[in-house]
């Protein structure tokens, strides 16, 4: 049994713990994913919030960083869960849901904003779930963190 369930990129439980992330751009607003396609989890005990985007396949439009793949845009874990562990069953979570297309050939992505994280270690978390440091965003501040997608 997972411990994501899915919910809408409008749930309020899940934009409260988005007002808290280092990403956020507009707190307090009810939605905090990006148009396009979404699968957003959160945990039955409300502390954690994991968002997977896309662009929508049908419309045509590209991602900025031209890369085809899921991108994590928000991973907040305020629970005392290993935040690997929890990467983990997000990308499982994804495999196994329905969204229509596959994952692509860039398989998963994120940022993390280095000096935004406290971490000695940016991207620890996703690091220690397989993940690997791929690049950089093109303002030079992020770092890029692909995993390919299996099943």
């Amino acid at each position: 049994m997972s411990i994501w369930q899915k919910v809408t990129k409008f749930d309020p439980r899940s934009a409260a713990l988005a007002d808290r992330h280092y990403s956020r751009r507009k707190v307090g607003s009810p939605q905090f994913m990006p148009p396009g396609q979404t699968l957003i989890l959160l945990t039955s005990s409300e502390d954690a919030v994991f968002g997977w985007w896309r662009p929508h396949p049908l419309s045509g439009i590209k991602a900025m960083n031209g890369l085809d793949g899921w991108t994590c845009t928000i991973f907040r874990n305020e629970s005392s869960q290993r935040s690997s562990a929890m990467i983990l069953e997000a990308e499982q979570q994804l495999l196994d849901a329905d969204m229509g297309t596959p994952v692509g050939p860039s398989g998963f992505i994120t940022y993390v904003w280095d000096k935004k994280v406290s971490s000695r270690n940016p991207g620890y978390c996703f690091k220690c779930a397989g993940w690997k440091v791929t690049g950089r965003s093109a303002d030079g501040k992020k770092t890029l963190l692909q995993k390919d997608a299996q099943r």
